[in-house]
C-alpha cells in the first residue's frame, strides 16, 4: 500500500513536466483595453521563441511551418489578448531578425506598427530579451547592463538587462530583465550564488539610480521564503513598488511550476510613478496548460507565462 500510495504521488509531481493540463485553472481571459487618457506596458516570456535556423550552441530550431505559425499565433496574442500595449517587455526571443518578423505579423493582422529594441547577450541557447513600443511612446538611449560583469568564469548575465530611456509619454527608465532559472537551485551552489550576484547587481543598480526607473521581465524569483525567492527580497529591497500589490491575492500569479501557482513576473517602478499609476491586470489562459502548449509548440497557447499589464494615465 505505501508503494502504491508513493508511485501515486511521483505521478502526481511529474503530470506537469510530462505535459498534463493543471485543473482548475481560469478560463482564458484578456486585459482590459486601456481607456483614451492611459496607455499601458506588459511583460510576456515568449517560451523560448527561435527561428528554423541552428544560430547557437544549444539552440532546437523549430521547423519553418512551426515557425511560422508561432509568430501568427503570437501576433494575435499581442492584439487580442494584451490589447496591443504601446511597450512590452519581452523574453526568450533569440534575435532581432525575429523580433523583427513579430512586428510584421502584428501589421498584417491588422495592428499597429511596433519598433524594436534587442541587443545580443551570452546565452549558450541564444535567448535574449527585448523591448517592442509603438506612440505615444518615444525612446531614447538603449544599453545592455552588466554586459561584461563576470562570474566563474563566465557572464554574469547570459541576458544583461536592457535599458530603455522613455522620452513620452513619461520620462523614465524602463530595464527589461530575464534572471537566472531556478533550476539545480539547491543541488548546486553556485545557481543559488549566481542568482544573488544578479539580483544584489540589479538592486544595487536600482538603488543608484535618481530617475524614474519601472524594471519588468522573468525575475524567476517570487514573494516566497528560501533560497527561490532571495532575489526577489534582493531587489525588492531597492524600494521600488511591486505592482502585485494592486491585485487581490488569488490573483497574483504568472506561472505554474508543478500547477502551483508563483509570481514569476514583475513589474516593479519607482513611487514617484504612482501618481499616474491607474491599474494592474493579469492575463489567463497560458499558465499551467502544459498540453496544449507543448502539442501544439506553442501555436495555441503561446507560453508558459501569463502576462503582467500596468496602465498609467498619460
Amino acid at each position: 500500500m505505501k508503494t502504491c500510495r508513493a508511485l501515486a504521488l511521483l505521478a502526481l509531481l511529474l503530470a506537469p513536466l510530462a505535459g498534463a493540463d493543471c485543473h482548475g485553472l481560469a478560463p482564458p481571459r484578456a486585459v482590459p483595453v486601456a481607456a483614451g487618457d492611459q496607455w499601458s506596458l506588459a511583460t510576456l516570456n515568449l517560451w523560448r521563441l527561435r527561428d528554423a535556423s541552428k544560430d547557437a550552441r544549444f539552440d532546437e530550431p523549430l521547423s519553418e511551418p512551426v515557425y511560422r505559425r508561432r509568430l501568427d499565433a503570437l501576433a494575435g496574442y499581442l492584439l487580442d489578448t494584451l490589447r496591443a500595449p504601446p511597450l512590452l517587455a519581452l523574453q526568450e526571443i533569440e534575435n532581432r531578425a525575429i523580433l523583427d518578423a513579430l512586428i510584421e505579423r502584428v501589421v498584417a493582422a491588422g495592428g499597429p506598427r511596433y519598433q524594436g529594441v534587442l541587443i545580443e547577450g551570452h546565452d549558450p541557447s541564444g535567448m535574449d530579451v527585448a523591448l517592442l513600443y509603438r506612440p505615444p511612446v518615444a525612446v531614447g538611449a538603449v544599453r545592455a547592463l552588466f554586459s561584461s560583469s563576470r562570474y566563474r568564469g563566465q557572464p554574469l548575465f547570459s541576458r544583461p538587462p536592457l535599458a530603455v530611456s522613455l522620452k513620452q509619454p513619461v520620462e523614465a527608465t524602463v530595464v527589461v530583465v530575464h534572471l537566472r532559472s531556478a533550476r539545480d537551485l539547491g543541488r548546486k551552489a553556485w545557481v543559488a550564488e549566481k542568482r544573488r550576484r544578479q539580483a544584489s547587481a540589479l538592486g544595487d543598480w536600482i538603488a543608484a539610480r535618481r530617475g524614474a526607473l519601472i524594471v519588468a521581465g522573468d525575475f524567476n524569483s517570487a514573494p516566497e521564503p528560501g533560497l527561490f525567492g532571495e532575489p526577489w527580497r534582493l531587489i525588492g529591497a531597492s524600494g521600488l513598488y511591486d505592482s502585485w500589490q494592486r491585485l487581490d491575492r488569488d490573483e497574483r500569479y504568472s506561472f505554474r511550476h508543478r500547477c502551483q501557482p508563483q509570481a514569476l513576473d514583475h513589474i516593479l517602478m519607482s513611487k514617484t510613478l504612482l501618481p499616474k499609476l491607474r491599474a494592474v491586470a493579469v492575463s489567463r489562459g497560458n499558465a499551467g496548460r502544459y498540453d496544449r502548449l507543448y502539442g501544439s509548440n506553442g501555436t495555441e497557447v503561446v507560453s508558459d507565462h501569463d502576462a503582467l499589464v500596468v496602465y498609467f494615465q498619460k
